[in-house]
Parts: structure tokens; C-alpha cells; sequence
């Protein structure tokens, strides 16, 4: 009966939510480990990529889009408790927006989208984490929130993405060992998830 109340991410598990990322974040940081090359040039061109920034962008506003709808068929839809009142005009203000970026915004818009969809991922999985057992359910959020903070300032300040990459690439060793760190912690959250979660 109180599930009927649950949002859709309250619903997730924290094991389903936990095999997910730890696998994404295996194959993501496995990938960059195995081909360094194509993805040092992947990372230091995709700033200014107009098609993946709209695809990206699209992305973002469809998911916010179902997260304002208030409808019986959609799951995602949220509470915005005090704020409910405005929830018309946010879905009005939503395609707007989201044209004005589409047609107007091209310059560095992919790190804003990519901001922007960062920071509706991780509630995701910090969602399912929340308040739960046992005390390895940390791995999520501790991964999460340095995430959080970073995509903040991709939103805000997105030339920081294109700095920050041209950085990170030169980097030989920061590129190898920031990526080791990424797929172990990936692969310590999946056998948490499998085991314990």
C-alpha cells in the first residue's frame, strides 16, 4: 500500500541500483584504460560537438519534462511539495528553454548538458543508497557527490570542461590512475551489490 506513494528511484533497490553503476563505471573507465587514445581525442573534441550536445540536451529536457508531468501513467513524476503550484508553468518553461539552448546556445553547450545530465543521474542511485544497509552502501555516495560538485561548475562555467580535459589528457599518469580508481571502485560496487546489497 505505501508503495502506491514511492517515486520511481524510492522503488529502485539498492542492489539493482548497484550492479548498474557498478557497471557502467567498469565499462567506462575499462574503456578509457583499454583505448586511451581514441578516448583522450574523443574527451578533447566532444566540447565542441554541436550534434552530441543536442542529442544530450533532448535527453535532459525529456527527463525533466517526465519528472514535472503529473500523470497516472508516468512514474517519474515528482513531488514538488510547496512548489507544486508552479509546476504548469515549469512545464511550459521547459520546451521553451529548451529551444532557445537548442537553436540559440551552441557555444559549449555540450558541457552544460552534460552538467545538467549528471546532475539527474545521480540522484538516481543516491536515491536508492538513501538510508540504507549495510555501511558499504557508502561506495555510492562517495562516488557520487565529487560527481555532484564537479557537474555544477560544467553547468555554470562550461569552458572549465574543455580546460580541465585538455589537462587531464596531457596528463599520462593522472589519465591512467584516475581511470584505475574509477573501474576498481565500479567493480568494488558490483560485488558489493551481488554479495551484500
Amino acid at each position: 500500500m505505501y508503495d502506491q506513494y514511492l517515486h520511481a528511484y524510492e522503488k529502485l533497490s539498492l542492489s539493482t541500483a548497484g550492479i548498474i553503476m557498478g557497471l557502467v563505471l567498469l565499462v567506462l573507465h575499462g574503456w578509457a584504460l583499454a583505448k586511451p587514445e581514441a578516448t583522450k581525442a574523443a574527451l578533447n573534441s566532444v566540447s565542441t560537438n554541436e550534434k552530441a550536445a543536442r542529442t544530450l540536451l533532448t535527453i535532459d529536457f525529456v527527463w525533466l519534462f517526465l519528472l514535472l508531468l503529473d500523470t497516472e501513467w508516468n512514474p517519474l513524476c515528482m513531488n514538488l511539495f510547496d512548489f507544486n503550484r508552479t509546476r504548469g508553468y515549469l512545464l511550459i518553461l521547459c520546451p521553451i528553454v529548451w529551444f532557445v539552448l537548442y537553436s540559440r546556445g551552441k557555444d559549449m553547450l555540450f558541457p552544460r548538458a552534460l552538467g545538467f545530465f549528471l546532475l539527474l543521474l545521480a540522484i538516481v542511485p543516491l536515491t536508492a543508497a538513501f538510508l540504507k544497509d549495510p555501511i558499504t552502501r557508502l561506495l555510492i555516495p562517495c562516488w557520487c557527490y565529487p560527481v555532484l560538485t564537479v557537474a555544477m561548475f560544467w553547468v555554470g562555467k562550461p569552458y572549465l570542461f574543455r580546460d580541465w580535459m585538455s589537462k587531464y589528457t596531457a596528463c599520462p599518469r593522472l589519465y591512467t590512475i584516475s581511470n584505475a580508481i574509477g573501474a576498481v571502485w565500479g567493480a568494488a560496487i558490483l560485488i558489493c551489490a551481488v554479495c551484500f546489497w
